[in-house]
């Protein structure tokens, strides 16, 4: 009997989407704890999760239920018909939180099994096969969380069909403070929570920001950046499903944050400042408020990240 195929690790960053104005088409990686995917090649087809830590037993085994078997079945599938894998997943990202968990573990899923296998795939392809594990976590095949996980940086996702993601450009000096309320905010919950009309006038806002915040991007002008990251369409909504998120944005911006807004579907909220110091203040003023709202949480300071990555040594 041969020797088992060595284990190839994987990690992918925890990410922040929207950004305001873009709803479903924008979103960062960031220098946070993420997911970790091993996987190795096995000789029965198809994808096959051995075990999954620090999820508190909550997700499924069966790879048709997980993300990160559904991704990596679509890879296999397109790229490696009847090749088999092995996967365990280590949760480091805590579900229903915002920060993309879903995806991350997709993207640690696809990332590891394409070097697993020895496949030579683009990153656009790993992107669409993590977007049907979205589809699995919330009933939308969103890349707002994915795109960037893969990619790294800020992404800008143009269209879907055919996908076209533009890489934007990192402004610096960038401090994003993330919070992550203990309240959980499943994604497909948030997102049937919209509304199926909207005003026109809120469009054309929406669209004039979003346009202000790529160019404020370009522009390395953090400030005009942070003025775009207005929301007239969905933070409306969702501010409703995370209690005392209303007044901890207050806070933040009154503290002197360039902008504050939900990351993803939420309940993570996040700022951004250009002041090191500033950044650890927002960071306790988010903690105070949320708790005078009876909602203990956590974050952190973090800054903005390349993407998803093998850590292991190189196969040889």
């Amino acid at each position: 009997m041969s020797a088992p195929s060595p284990w190839v690790e994987a990690f992918a960053p925890a990410t922040v989407s929207n950004l305001g104005p873009g709803y479903d088409c924008v979103g960062l990686a960031l220098d946070l704890p993420g997911d970790h995917v091993l996987a190795r090649r096995s000789e029965r087809a198809g994808v096959h999760i051995v075990d999954i830590d620090g999820d508190h037993g909550k997700l499924p085994t069966e790879a048709s239920r997980n993300t990160a078997g559904v991704a990596a079945t679509q890879l296999i599938d397109r790229y490696a018909p009847g090749a088999g894998v092995e996967l365990r997943l280590r949760k480091g990202l805590p579900l229903g939180s915002g920060l993309g968990s879903s995806g991350a573990s997709a993207c640690a899923a696809v990332i590891a099994v394409e070097r697993a296998l020895g496949l030579q795939v683009g990153k656009d392809a790993l992107v669409e096969a993590c977007r049907e594990g979205e589809r699995i976590a919330c009933g939308a095949a969103h890349p707002d969380n994915v795109a960037p996980c893969i990619y790294g940086g800020i992404v800008l996702i143009a269209a879907l069909d055919p996908l076209r993601i533009v890489r934007l450009p990192n402004p610096t000096p960038c401090h994003v403070v993330v919070y992550t309320p203990d309240h959980e905010v499943p994604t497909a919950k948030a997102r049937a929570a919209l509304p199926e009309t909207v005003p026109f006038a809120a469009v054309a806002e929406n669209s004039a920001r979003l346009a202000q915040l790529v160019h404020g991007l370009h522009e390395n002008d953090l400030m005009m950046v942070g003025e775009a990251m207005v929301d007239r369409l969905v933070e409306p909504v969702r501010a409703d499903l995370i209690p005392g998120y209303r007044d901890a944005k207050a806070a933040s911006l009154e503290a002197g944050a360039l902008a504050c807004s939900i990351s993803g579907a939420g309940p993570t909220t996040f700022a951004l400042t250009d002041d090191p110091q500033r950044a650890k203040a927002l960071l306790q003023i988010f903690d105070d408020t949320y708790r005078m709202a009876g909602v203990r949480g956590e974050g952190r300071v973090a800054t903005i990240s390349g993407g998803a990555r093998v850590v292991s040594p190189p196969l040889h």
